[in-house]
């Protein structure tokens, strides 16, 4: 399965995921990282700036706005594109940090 980069934000500047989930690395960027719904694949997006877990939608670095949209969860799709991101960008470590930041358990909601 190919991983391409994705169109600039000029071009896309929302994506609603579904299945997603909040993976923070071991330098502390946290990202979101879903089923696109465009296109149906996985996507991991840039460090997240903000989110809002009222909205359920947050910015990224590169001022995309995710929509999360229905539960929380995972895909295969999703699974396979991470870890690639992962492989590629030298990423060993990894949290879940998507319940504690829709709880409000984690003191930093901003990101």
């Amino acid at each position: 399965m190919p991983i391409w980069k994705p169109r600039p934000t000029s071009e896309l500047p929302r994506i609603p995921l579904s299945r997603w989930r909040i993976l923070e690395t071991e330098d502390g960027s946290r990202h979101f990282v879903g089923v696109d719904m465009f296109d149906r694949s996985g996507r991991v997006s840039s460090p997240i700036v903000s989110f809002d877990p009222v909205a359920m939608e947050g910015t990224t670095e590169t001022g995309r706005i995710y929509e999360l949209i229905g539960g929380n969860g995972s895909s295969f799709d999703v699974d396979y594109v991470w870890i690639r991101w992962c492989e590629l960008y030298e990423v060993e470590s990894y949290t879940d940090v998507t319940e504690r930041l829709l709880t409000g358990a984690d003191n930093d909601n901003a990101i």
